[in-house]
Protein backbone atom coordinates (compact mmCIF):
# COMPACT_ATOMS: atom_id res chain seq x y z
CA UNK A 1 0.00 0.00 0.00
CA UNK A 2 1.42 3.18 -0.84
CA UNK A 3 1.96 5.88 1.96
CA UNK A 4 -0.04 8.74 2.33
CA UNK A 5 1.04 12.08 0.50
CA UNK A 6 -2.22 14.62 1.03
CA UNK A 7 -0.41 17.36 -1.26
CA UNK A 8 0.18 14.64 -3.99
CA UNK A 9 -3.15 13.80 -3.85
CA UNK A 10 -4.11 17.12 -3.94
CA UNK A 11 -2.16 17.83 -6.79
CA UNK A 12 -3.10 15.29 -9.18
CA UNK A 13 -6.81 15.36 -8.40
CA UNK A 14 -9.01 15.50 -11.40
CA UNK A 15 -12.12 17.81 -11.36
CA UNK A 16 -14.95 15.56 -11.30
CA UNK A 17 -19.16 16.89 -10.96
CA UNK A 18 -20.26 15.35 -7.83
CA UNK A 19 -22.53 12.19 -8.31
CA UNK A 20 -26.45 13.52 -8.14
CA UNK A 21 -27.72 11.56 -6.00
CA UNK A 22 -24.92 12.18 -3.15
CA UNK A 23 -25.72 15.39 -3.71
CA UNK A 24 -29.61 15.09 -2.92
CA UNK A 25 -27.94 13.26 0.49
CA UNK A 26 -25.77 15.52 1.35
CA UNK A 27 -28.84 18.69 1.20
CA UNK A 28 -32.19 16.97 2.09
CA UNK A 29 -30.28 14.64 5.27
CA UNK A 30 -27.09 16.54 6.27
CA UNK A 31 -27.82 20.20 5.09
CA UNK A 32 -31.85 20.08 6.04
CA UNK A 33 -31.16 18.62 9.34
CA UNK A 34 -27.83 21.32 10.49
CA UNK A 35 -29.90 24.83 8.93
CA UNK A 36 -33.67 23.86 9.56
CA UNK A 37 -32.77 24.89 13.44
CA UNK A 38 -31.25 28.17 12.09
CA UNK A 39 -35.18 28.91 10.16
CA UNK A 40 -34.18 29.58 6.74
CA UNK A 41 -36.14 31.35 4.69
CA UNK A 42 -35.38 30.79 0.56
CA UNK A 43 -35.85 33.38 -1.96
CA UNK A 44 -35.63 32.00 -5.68
CA UNK A 45 -37.72 33.54 -8.49
CA UNK A 46 -35.03 32.00 -10.89
CA UNK A 47 -34.99 28.83 -12.59
CA UNK A 48 -31.62 26.96 -11.05
CA UNK A 49 -33.06 24.24 -10.44
CA UNK A 50 -34.06 23.38 -13.36
CA UNK A 51 -31.20 24.83 -15.32
CA UNK A 52 -29.90 22.38 -17.92
CA UNK A 53 -26.35 22.14 -18.50
CA UNK A 54 -23.37 23.60 -16.39
CA UNK A 55 -23.78 26.75 -14.06
CA UNK A 56 -21.58 29.05 -12.14
CA UNK A 57 -22.94 30.19 -8.70
CA UNK A 58 -21.34 32.60 -6.36
CA UNK A 59 -22.06 33.23 -2.41
CA UNK A 60 -21.21 35.55 -0.30
CA UNK A 61 -19.61 33.63 2.88
CA UNK A 62 -20.88 34.92 5.83
CA UNK A 63 -20.14 31.49 8.35
CA UNK A 64 -18.95 28.41 8.42
CA UNK A 65 -22.26 27.02 7.98
CA UNK A 66 -23.06 28.99 4.35
CA UNK A 67 -22.99 25.50 2.88
CA UNK A 68 -25.85 24.29 5.05
CA UNK A 69 -27.61 27.12 4.09
CA UNK A 70 -27.40 27.19 0.45
CA UNK A 71 -27.80 23.42 0.32
CA UNK A 72 -31.48 24.46 1.36
CA UNK A 73 -32.04 27.12 -1.67
CA UNK A 74 -29.99 25.61 -4.31
CA UNK A 75 -31.31 21.68 -5.34
CA UNK A 76 -29.37 21.67 -8.82
CA UNK A 77 -25.95 19.40 -7.99
CA UNK A 78 -22.85 21.86 -7.44
CA UNK A 79 -19.48 21.31 -6.68
CA UNK A 80 -18.14 23.52 -4.05
CA UNK A 81 -14.72 24.93 -3.68
CA UNK A 82 -13.34 25.19 -0.58
CA UNK A 83 -9.99 26.17 1.55
CA UNK A 84 -6.99 23.05 0.84
CA UNK A 85 -6.08 23.18 4.49
CA UNK A 86 -9.70 21.81 5.01
CA UNK A 87 -8.82 18.74 2.86
CA UNK A 88 -5.59 17.77 5.28
CA UNK A 89 -8.67 17.81 8.59
CA UNK A 90 -9.44 13.99 9.61
CA UNK A 91 -13.10 14.89 9.54
CA UNK A 92 -13.44 16.34 6.65
CA UNK A 93 -11.37 14.67 4.17
CA UNK A 94 -13.42 12.01 3.61
CA UNK A 95 -16.54 13.69 2.96
CA UNK A 96 -14.92 16.23 0.79
CA UNK A 97 -13.31 13.16 -1.42
CA UNK A 98 -17.23 12.02 -1.71
CA UNK A 99 -18.50 15.32 -2.62
CA UNK A 100 -15.69 16.60 -5.23
CA UNK A 101 -15.07 19.36 -3.45
CA UNK A 102 -12.48 21.63 -5.07
CA UNK A 103 -9.68 22.28 -3.08
CA UNK A 104 -8.39 26.04 -3.12
CA UNK A 105 -5.31 27.52 -1.62
CA UNK A 106 -6.55 30.91 0.06
CA UNK A 107 -5.00 34.28 -0.89
CA UNK A 108 -2.79 32.75 -3.83
CA UNK A 109 -2.34 32.01 -7.44
CA UNK A 110 -3.90 28.28 -7.73
CA UNK A 111 -3.99 26.46 -11.34
CA UNK A 112 -5.04 23.67 -9.97
CA UNK A 113 -8.36 24.62 -8.99
CA UNK A 114 -8.89 26.60 -12.06
CA UNK A 115 -8.32 23.45 -13.98
CA UNK A 116 -10.30 21.32 -11.66
CA UNK A 117 -12.72 23.71 -12.50
CA UNK A 118 -12.66 23.81 -15.99
CA UNK A 119 -13.06 19.91 -16.19
CA UNK A 120 -16.08 20.26 -14.22
CA UNK A 121 -17.81 22.28 -16.66
CA UNK A 122 -16.61 20.66 -19.44
CA UNK A 123 -18.15 18.02 -17.71
CA UNK A 124 -21.63 19.39 -17.60
CA UNK A 125 -21.19 19.91 -14.01
CA UNK A 126 -21.53 22.93 -12.19
CA UNK A 127 -19.52 24.90 -9.54
CA UNK A 128 -19.75 27.29 -6.42
CA UNK A 129 -17.43 29.51 -5.27
CA UNK A 130 -16.80 32.08 -2.33
CA UNK A 131 -15.08 34.86 -3.96
CA UNK A 132 -14.24 36.81 -1.19
CA UNK A 133 -11.88 33.55 -0.55
CA UNK A 134 -13.04 33.48 3.05
CA UNK A 135 -15.90 34.18 5.73
CA UNK A 136 -17.05 37.44 6.56
CA UNK A 137 -14.94 38.55 9.72
CA UNK A 138 -17.23 41.86 10.17
CA UNK A 139 -21.16 41.06 9.05
CA UNK A 140 -20.24 42.54 5.96
CA UNK A 141 -18.69 41.83 3.00
CA UNK A 142 -14.67 41.64 1.61
CA UNK A 143 -13.23 42.58 -1.62
CA UNK A 144 -13.57 39.86 -4.20
CA UNK A 145 -10.40 37.61 -5.12
CA UNK A 146 -8.82 39.25 -8.42
CA UNK A 147 -9.56 37.42 -11.24
CA UNK A 148 -13.43 36.31 -10.94
CA UNK A 149 -14.47 38.26 -13.75
CA UNK A 150 -11.69 36.60 -16.03
CA UNK A 151 -12.69 33.20 -14.72
CA UNK A 152 -16.96 33.88 -15.64
CA UNK A 153 -15.56 34.95 -19.26
CA UNK A 154 -13.48 31.81 -19.56
CA UNK A 155 -16.26 29.58 -18.28
CA UNK A 156 -19.07 31.06 -20.42
CA UNK A 157 -21.97 29.13 -18.86
CA UNK A 158 -24.70 31.08 -17.01
CA UNK A 159 -24.02 32.68 -13.75
CA UNK A 160 -26.13 33.06 -10.42
CA UNK A 161 -25.90 34.48 -7.32
CA UNK A 162 -26.75 33.46 -3.68
CA UNK A 163 -26.85 35.90 -1.00
CA UNK A 164 -26.80 34.57 2.66
CA UNK A 165 -28.69 37.28 4.92
CA UNK A 166 -28.37 36.41 8.84
CA UNK A 167 -25.24 34.23 8.51
CA UNK A 168 -22.93 36.19 10.43
CA UNK A 169 -26.01 36.57 13.18
CA UNK A 170 -26.48 32.97 13.42
CA UNK A 171 -22.86 32.21 13.84
CA UNK A 172 -20.32 34.76 14.68
CA UNK A 173 -16.59 35.34 13.52
CA UNK A 174 -15.35 35.54 17.25
CA UNK A 175 -17.49 32.93 19.10
CA UNK A 176 -18.58 29.91 17.03
CA UNK A 177 -21.52 29.22 19.01
CA UNK A 178 -25.13 28.55 16.97
CA UNK A 179 -27.45 31.11 17.34
CA UNK A 180 -30.48 30.58 16.04
CA UNK A 181 -32.87 33.38 14.84
CA UNK A 182 -33.36 34.10 10.77
CA UNK A 183 -31.19 33.56 7.99
CA UNK A 184 -32.64 34.34 4.44
CA UNK A 185 -30.89 33.09 1.07
CA UNK A 186 -31.58 35.20 -2.00
CA UNK A 187 -31.29 33.46 -5.24
CA UNK A 188 -30.92 35.87 -8.44
CA UNK A 189 -29.47 35.01 -11.88
CA UNK A 190 -27.05 37.22 -13.08
CA UNK A 191 -26.30 36.89 -16.42
CA UNK A 192 -27.12 33.85 -19.15
CA UNK A 193 -24.71 32.07 -21.34
CA UNK A 194 -24.87 34.71 -24.23
CA UNK A 195 -24.36 38.04 -22.01
CA UNK A 196 -21.16 36.08 -20.35
CA UNK A 197 -19.62 35.53 -24.28
CA UNK A 198 -21.06 39.52 -25.44
CA UNK A 199 -17.58 40.80 -25.57
CA UNK A 200 -19.06 44.20 -24.95
CA UNK A 201 -19.43 42.35 -20.41
CA UNK A 202 -16.18 43.07 -19.11
CA UNK A 203 -14.60 41.18 -16.77
CA UNK A 204 -14.60 44.23 -14.42
CA UNK A 205 -18.31 44.85 -15.22
CA UNK A 206 -18.78 41.25 -14.03
CA UNK A 207 -16.45 41.32 -10.67
CA UNK A 208 -18.81 44.82 -9.85
CA UNK A 209 -22.45 42.97 -10.65
CA UNK A 210 -21.20 40.14 -8.81
CA UNK A 211 -20.12 42.26 -5.45
CA UNK A 212 -23.32 44.27 -5.66
CA UNK A 213 -25.50 40.71 -6.13
CA UNK A 214 -24.27 39.20 -3.11
CA UNK A 215 -23.85 42.37 -1.17
CA UNK A 216 -25.21 42.50 2.53
CA UNK A 217 -25.14 44.14 5.96
CA UNK A 218 -26.25 41.54 8.57
CA UNK A 219 -26.41 44.65 11.38
CA UNK A 220 -28.00 47.41 8.68
CA UNK A 221 -30.74 44.82 7.69
CA UNK A 222 -31.43 43.58 11.42
CA UNK A 223 -31.78 47.12 12.75
CA UNK A 224 -35.35 46.92 10.08
CA UNK A 225 -35.89 42.97 10.63
CA UNK A 226 -35.41 43.07 14.23
CA UNK A 227 -35.15 39.04 14.62
CA UNK A 228 -33.77 38.20 17.92
CA UNK A 229 -30.85 35.61 18.12
CA UNK A 230 -30.57 33.12 20.57
CA UNK A 231 -27.96 32.76 22.79
CA UNK A 232 -27.35 36.57 23.74
CA UNK A 233 -26.34 35.40 27.52
CA UNK A 234 -22.62 34.13 26.12
CA UNK A 235 -22.77 36.68 22.39
CA UNK A 236 -19.15 38.53 24.32
CA UNK A 237 -17.42 35.62 24.91
CA UNK A 238 -14.14 35.79 23.45
CA UNK A 239 -15.45 39.15 21.44
CA UNK A 240 -12.04 40.91 22.20
CA UNK A 241 -10.43 38.64 19.99
CA UNK A 242 -12.42 40.42 16.84
CA UNK A 243 -13.06 43.91 18.60
CA UNK A 244 -9.18 44.63 20.19
CA UNK A 245 -9.76 49.05 20.14
CA UNK A 246 -11.41 50.97 23.19
CA UNK A 247 -13.59 53.81 20.46
CA UNK A 248 -13.16 55.75 24.06
CA UNK A 249 -9.62 56.25 25.23
CA UNK A 250 -8.06 54.20 22.09
CA UNK A 251 -6.88 51.85 24.32
CA UNK A 252 -5.53 48.78 21.90
CA UNK A 253 -5.98 44.93 23.32
CA UNK A 254 -8.10 46.60 26.26
CA UNK A 255 -11.27 45.05 25.62
CA UNK A 256 -13.01 42.02 27.41
CA UNK A 257 -16.13 40.52 26.70
CA UNK A 258 -17.94 37.85 29.48
CA UNK A 259 -21.75 37.22 29.25
CA UNK A 260 -23.16 39.88 27.25
CA UNK A 261 -21.18 42.67 29.00
CA UNK A 262 -18.42 43.94 26.27
CA UNK A 263 -16.18 46.44 28.52
CA UNK A 264 -12.75 48.29 28.22
CA UNK A 265 -10.26 47.65 30.94
CA UNK A 266 -8.72 50.62 30.88
CA UNK A 267 -11.28 53.00 31.10
CA UNK A 268 -14.57 51.55 31.89
CA UNK A 269 -16.08 52.13 28.29
CA UNK A 270 -18.59 49.37 27.98
CA UNK A 271 -21.66 47.83 26.51
CA UNK A 272 -24.21 45.53 26.67
CA UNK A 273 -25.16 43.44 23.78
CA UNK A 274 -28.62 42.65 23.31
CA UNK A 275 -30.61 39.59 21.39
CA UNK A 276 -30.68 41.80 18.43
CA UNK A 277 -27.00 42.48 18.16
CA UNK A 278 -27.57 46.18 19.74
CA UNK A 279 -25.18 47.88 21.59
CA UNK A 280 -26.46 49.29 24.73
CA UNK A 281 -24.33 51.75 26.69
CA UNK A 282 -23.64 51.02 30.26
CA UNK A 283 -23.72 54.63 31.20
CA UNK A 284 -24.51 58.24 29.58
CA UNK A 285 -20.95 58.76 28.99
CA UNK A 286 -19.74 55.91 26.94
CA UNK A 287 -18.56 56.46 23.73
CA UNK A 288 -20.20 53.35 21.50
CA UNK A 289 -19.95 53.06 17.69
CA UNK A 290 -23.56 52.37 16.58
CA UNK A 291 -23.24 48.97 15.84
CA UNK A 292 -20.32 46.11 15.32
CA UNK A 293 -19.79 46.57 12.17
CA UNK A 294 -18.90 49.72 12.19
CA UNK A 295 -16.98 49.22 15.38
CA UNK A 296 -14.86 47.06 13.25
CA UNK A 297 -14.44 49.13 10.17
CA UNK A 298 -13.53 52.19 12.83
CA UNK A 299 -10.49 49.95 14.07
CA UNK A 300 -9.92 49.50 10.24
CA UNK A 301 -9.72 53.00 9.60
CA UNK A 302 -7.35 53.52 12.84
CA UNK A 303 -5.06 50.61 12.11
CA UNK A 304 -4.59 51.84 8.08
CA UNK A 305 -3.52 55.30 9.42
CA UNK A 306 -1.07 54.15 11.43
CA UNK A 307 0.19 52.04 9.00
CA UNK A 308 -0.27 55.57 6.18
CA UNK A 309 1.56 58.02 8.00
CA UNK A 310 4.23 55.72 9.06
CA UNK A 311 6.99 54.92 6.83
CA UNK A 312 8.42 52.92 9.53
CA UNK A 313 5.44 50.87 10.95
CA UNK A 314 5.97 47.62 12.21
CA UNK A 315 3.89 45.09 14.23
CA UNK A 316 5.39 41.74 15.82
CA UNK A 317 4.21 39.21 18.42
CA UNK A 318 5.58 35.96 19.74
CA UNK A 319 4.10 33.25 17.91
CA UNK A 320 3.81 29.44 17.73
CA UNK A 321 4.16 27.83 14.59
CA UNK A 322 2.08 25.20 12.78
CA UNK A 323 1.99 23.23 9.25
CA UNK A 324 0.13 20.59 8.23
CA UNK A 325 2.02 17.39 7.87
CA UNK A 326 1.56 15.68 4.17
CA UNK A 327 1.72 11.63 5.74
CA UNK A 328 -1.40 12.02 8.24
CA UNK A 329 -4.55 14.29 8.82
CA UNK A 330 -4.79 16.80 11.62
CA UNK A 331 -7.07 15.94 14.28
CA UNK A 332 -10.61 17.39 14.06
CA UNK A 333 -10.20 19.85 16.24
CA UNK A 334 -7.18 21.85 15.02
CA UNK A 335 -5.72 23.02 11.66
CA UNK A 336 -1.65 22.07 12.38
CA UNK A 337 0.44 20.56 14.11
CA UNK A 338 3.36 22.90 16.25
CA UNK A 339 6.84 22.64 15.10
CA UNK A 340 8.32 25.62 15.63
CA UNK A 341 7.95 28.96 17.32
CA UNK A 342 9.12 32.07 16.90
CA UNK A 343 8.24 36.02 15.61
CA UNK A 344 6.17 37.18 12.93
CA UNK A 345 6.02 40.65 11.67
CA UNK A 346 4.81 43.30 9.64
CA UNK A 347 6.20 45.80 7.92
CA UNK A 348 5.09 48.24 4.95
CA UNK A 349 7.87 46.30 2.80
CA UNK A 350 7.30 42.32 4.26
CA UNK A 351 5.30 39.87 6.51
CA UNK A 352 8.06 37.60 8.22
CA UNK A 353 8.34 35.01 10.82
CA UNK A 354 11.82 34.05 12.66
CA UNK A 355 12.35 31.48 14.83
CA UNK A 356 12.13 27.60 14.70
CA UNK A 357 10.77 24.87 12.66
CA UNK A 358 11.32 21.12 13.70
CA UNK A 359 13.88 22.13 16.05
CA UNK A 360 15.91 24.08 13.16
CA UNK A 361 16.27 27.70 12.62
CA UNK A 362 13.62 29.16 10.23
CA UNK A 363 12.51 31.99 8.72
CA UNK A 364 9.66 33.13 6.26
CA UNK A 365 10.35 36.83 4.15
CA UNK A 366 7.46 38.03 1.89
CA UNK A 367 7.01 41.35 0.08
CA UNK A 368 4.08 43.22 1.57
CA UNK A 369 2.82 43.22 -2.34
CA UNK A 370 2.56 39.51 -2.72
CA UNK A 371 0.59 39.11 0.92
CA UNK A 372 -3.27 39.44 0.21
CA UNK A 373 -3.99 38.73 3.53
CA UNK A 374 -4.75 35.30 5.52
CA UNK A 375 -7.00 32.49 6.59
CA UNK A 376 -8.46 33.34 10.29
CA UNK A 377 -9.80 30.30 12.06
CA UNK A 378 -13.53 30.51 12.83
CA UNK A 379 -12.79 32.53 16.23
CA UNK A 380 -10.77 34.99 15.37
CA UNK A 381 -7.70 33.13 17.31
CA UNK A 382 -5.36 32.26 14.78
CA UNK A 383 -4.45 32.80 10.90
CA UNK A 384 -2.50 31.02 8.16
CA UNK A 385 -1.15 31.36 4.57
CA UNK A 386 0.32 29.59 1.72
CA UNK A 387 3.76 30.65 1.39
CA UNK A 388 6.15 28.83 -1.79
CA UNK A 389 3.14 26.90 -1.82
CA UNK A 390 2.60 25.45 1.96
CA UNK A 391 0.33 26.11 4.59
CA UNK A 392 2.28 28.02 7.82
CA UNK A 393 -0.14 28.96 10.81
CA UNK A 394 0.67 31.32 13.22
CA UNK A 395 -0.85 31.62 16.52
CA UNK A 396 0.17 34.28 18.86
CA UNK A 397 0.35 34.22 22.68
CA UNK A 398 -2.12 37.47 22.74
CA UNK A 399 -5.05 37.81 20.99
CA UNK A 400 -3.67 40.11 18.43
CA UNK A 401 -4.96 38.59 15.07
CA UNK A 402 -7.66 40.85 13.97
CA UNK A 403 -5.38 43.32 14.62
CA UNK A 404 -2.48 41.79 12.62
CA UNK A 405 -4.96 40.83 9.70
CA UNK A 406 -5.85 44.59 9.13
CA UNK A 407 -2.42 45.49 9.06
CA UNK A 408 -1.25 42.91 6.57
CA UNK A 409 -4.27 43.75 4.24
CA UNK A 410 -3.46 47.88 4.18
CA UNK A 411 0.06 47.20 4.27
CA UNK A 412 -0.94 44.98 1.05
CA UNK A 413 -2.95 48.23 -0.62
CA UNK A 414 -0.59 50.71 0.29
CA UNK A 415 2.25 48.43 -1.73
CA UNK A 416 0.21 48.64 -4.37
CA UNK A 417 -1.01 45.17 -4.05
CA UNK A 418 -3.72 43.83 -6.50
CA UNK A 419 -6.29 42.85 -3.75
CA UNK A 420 -7.85 46.64 -3.21
CA UNK A 421 -10.39 47.56 -1.38
CA UNK A 422 -12.80 48.69 -4.15
CA UNK A 423 -16.46 48.58 -2.04
CA UNK A 424 -18.18 51.68 -2.28
CA UNK A 425 -19.69 51.24 1.26
CA UNK A 426 -16.27 50.97 2.79
CA UNK A 427 -14.40 54.17 0.82
CA UNK A 428 -15.27 56.20 4.32
CA UNK A 429 -12.15 54.26 6.01
CA UNK A 430 -9.68 55.78 3.61
CA UNK A 431 -10.97 59.19 3.89
CA UNK A 432 -9.60 62.12 6.56
CA UNK A 433 -11.31 63.09 9.16
CA UNK A 434 -14.57 64.96 9.03
CA UNK A 435 -16.41 67.30 11.25
CA UNK A 436 -19.54 64.80 11.34
CA UNK A 437 -17.67 61.73 11.64
CA UNK A 438 -19.12 61.54 15.31
CA UNK A 439 -22.37 61.42 14.53
CA UNK A 440 -22.04 59.49 11.18
CA UNK A 441 -20.39 56.21 12.86
CA UNK A 442 -21.26 56.67 16.89
CA UNK A 443 -24.69 56.76 18.62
Amino acid sequence: MAKLNIDKYLESKKGKPINPFIFFIMRTVVAKSQAAPMNVHVENDTNINKAKGPILVFSNHSSRCDWEYIGMAVKKPINFVASNIEFHRAHMHAIFKICKVIPKKNFVSDFHCIKEIVQIIKAGGSVLLFPEGKSSISGTNQPLTPGTGKLVKKLGVPVYTTRITGGYMSNTQWNIANRPGKVIVTVKQLYTAEQVNDPALTAEKIEEAIAASIWVDDFEWNKEARVKFAGNDTVANKLEEHLFWCPKCGADLSMHGEGNKFKCTACGNGVTINEYYDLIPDSPDCVVPKNMRVWYELQRRWVYRQVRDNPDFSLEAKVKLGIQPTDHYVDKTVTAEIVGEGVMKVTRQEFSYVGTKNGEHFEIHCPANAVISMVMSTDSSYFGGFFNGLYYEFQPEQKVITKFLMAIEECHRLAGGIWQNNIPQQQWIYEDDKPTDKQEYYQ
